[in-house]
């Protein structure tokens, strides 16, 4: 089970970086604080998800988010991830890890749901039956 205090300061930050201009679609919670593994100096890794981070994004677009999350909490540890990536990607660790234990935490304030499982591909055998 998350903190509510950890689901609030997310929820801030995702906050602050929509109010910055960044148009998040939600975050993901994963990490020691999704686990119930967390200790009292655990950082809160994040992935931000938007439709920004579909394209081609910069080092300035990453330490935008790094900045915001300086003044929102000190803890959080953003990692943008495109909507596409989100729903595609099969080659990131951290995603696959952020799919399978991490939870979706969305800016409105109702419940949080577990973030979308990627259904595994079929194989090539499979496929071409």
């Amino acid at each position: 089970m998350v903190a509510e205090s950890v689901v609030e300061n997310v929820r801030e930050y995702l906050r602050a970086c929509h109010e910055d201009g960044i148009p998040v679609s939600f975050g993901v919670l994963f990490g020691s604080h999704a686990t119930g593994k967390n200790h009292e100096w655990s950082d809160i890794d994040l992935i931000v998800v938007s439709p920004l981070y579909d394209t081609k994004y910069t080092h300035n677009d990453v330490s935008r988010l790094w900045v915001l999350a300086g003044r929102a909490h000190h803890r959080i540890e953003p990692i943008p991830c495109g909507e596409k990536q989100w729903e595609t990607d099969d080659g990131s660790v951290i995603i696959e890890v952020a799919r399978r234990e991490g939870r979706r935490i969305d800016l409105a304030e109702e419940p949080a749901v577990e973030p979308r499982r990627r259904r595994p591909r079929a194989s090539k055998s499979r496929r071409s039956a």
